[in-house]
């Protein structure tokens, strides 16, 4: 028996974090989605799943959300992949997806 838990995934409305979602959901845990819906879509998330519209890196956001659940574990998929836009505006990429 698997021990239920509770697992924010940002970026969990994108194509890679939707099946992070849908994988904790077969595996009985609880995901909460974090994204900013920049690349993300409302038709990925799954009914019932906990959806909170903000960015990663917006400390109020993150504040909340911390203060609202006890997470066990967190999975980031909220990078910033598109490579024509990252050659056009690296410091944008920079910021999001390493700080």
């Amino acid at each position: 028996m698997t021990t239920k838990r509770k697992i924010l995934v940002t970026g969990g409305a994108g194509y890679i974090g939707s099946h992070m979602v849908l994988a904790l959901l077969d595996a009985g845990h609880e995901p909460v989605i974090l994204d900013n819906f920049s690349t993300g879509h409302d038709i990925l998330v799954p009914e019932g799943v906990t959806v909170v519209r903000g960015d990663v890196g917006d400390r109020h956001v993150t504040d909340a959300l911390f203060a609202a659940h006890d997470f066990d574990a967190i999975a980031h998929f909220a990078a910033s992949i598109i490579v024509p836009e990252s050659v056009a505006d690296p410091l944008k990429y920079y910021i999001n997806n390493t700080l």
